[in-house]
């Protein structure tokens, strides 16, 4: 029966048989253009999300790094007085920077897991440890409790080569740049 019909079909008829088909093989392809087109769209804004989010979060982790550099430079300026006062007056920047990066590490916590907490920790901890010392700082001040050199090194940053606690903070920030690198291309 299908031979009886294709040779009762004129030029005109395949001719327009042929060109249904070829319209409709376009839409086809054109559909899957599409698709793909925006598959890959998809992938580059979730790319470039990812990277922006990396780059804040670096660039938080940055601002703590210095604003703890900030509580333990060695001189102090003539607008601080007082020893107690002079480091309120710098842990408020470590509060400031710690509000930021609290903020952009919950955001990519919520993207790439709890991976993002673990990596923070250890600058976390060079954190913590500062602010303790700082407190035993000033009580040892009315009364002497630590290891001389072992609270000049965590209270100060003497760019000394044999300082530990800056290597700590150094290798913290390390750790939280190496777990980036993937985002940044860097």
């Amino acid at each position: 029966m299908h031979a009886r019909i294709l040779a009762t079909m004129t030029l005109q008829d395949w001719v327009s048989l042929i060109k249904d088909i070829i319209t409709s093989l376009a839409a086809i392809i054109a559909a899957i253009v599409a698709i793909l087109g925006l598959q890959a769209w998809k992938k580059q804004l979730a790319g470039k999300k990812e990277y922006e989010l990396a780059h804040r979060l670096l660039t938080d982790t940055y601002k703590f790094r210095e604003a703890l550099a900030g509580v333990r430079y060695w001189n102090t300026s003539s607008s601080e007085s007082g020893i107690k006062a002079m480091y309120v007056e710098r842990w408020q920047k470590v509060q400031e920077a710690t509000i930021e990066l609290d903020s952009t590490s919950l955001e990519a916590e919520a993207i790439w897991g709890s991976v993002v907490r673990e990596n923070l920790q250890p600058l976390r901890q060079c954190a913590d440890k500062l602010y303790a010392t700082i407190g035993y700082y000033l009580d040892d001040l009315e009364r002497p409790q630590l290891d001389e050199k072992e609270k000049f090194q965590i209270g100060f940053d003497d760019h000394s080569e044999d300082n530990n606690f800056s290597k700590e903070i150094y290798e913290a920030v390390k750790k939280m740049e190496k777990f980036l690198e993937p985002y940044l291309n860097i």
